[in-house]
């Protein structure tokens, strides 16, 4: 009678000892998905940022250029690294993922600029956008404006 009772005893304790590192693998396996997660999302955010800044940088310069080269697009073109045609107001550039210039087939991100002119002073409309074709999303968007001319 007695060995029945300590061999049901062994097999509780070990059935108990098994469910225990059960539960403590689930609940390690629990805590790496949202680690996983978490990391993913930072990952996300951090890459969302770098391409916000870059895409700021590369507006205020196609801003700045505007404003030294009084609105001419084939100087700011030019200065850039894009090309516009004679009598163009306005023109892309195409960037990788790195924020090289790039050709449109390997773009990430586009420069769109846009000259409106006036008498006395010519405006551009700068943005840039993610490339994707499906839904480009709009990561900048600037107006500068420059003086015709001397005054």
């Amino acid at each position: 009678m007695k060995n029945t009772r300590l061999e049901r005893f062994g097999r509780s304790k070990s059935t108990l000892f098994l469910m225990e590192q059960i539960i403590v693998i689930a609940v390690f396996a629990i805590c790496a998905a949202v680690c996983v997660s978490l990391l993913t999302s930072a990952y996300l955010m951090t890459r969302n940022s770098v391409d916000t800044r870059n895409a700021l940088m590369i507006a205020e310069n196609a801003a700045e250029s505007h404003k030294a080269f009084n609105g001419d697009i084939a100087q700011i073109a030019n200065i850039l690294g894009g090309n516009a045609s004679a009598g163009s107001d306005n023109f892309r550039i195409y960037y990788d993922n790195n924020w090289q210039v790039a050709d449109s087939s390997d773009a990430s991100f586009v420069l769109n600029f846009e000259i409106i002119s006036d008498n006395l002073v010519t405006f551009s409309d700068i943005s840039v956008y993610s490339s994707s074709d499906s839904n480009p999303e709009l990561l900048i968007s600037l107006t500068a404006a420059a003086r015709r001319g001397a005054l």
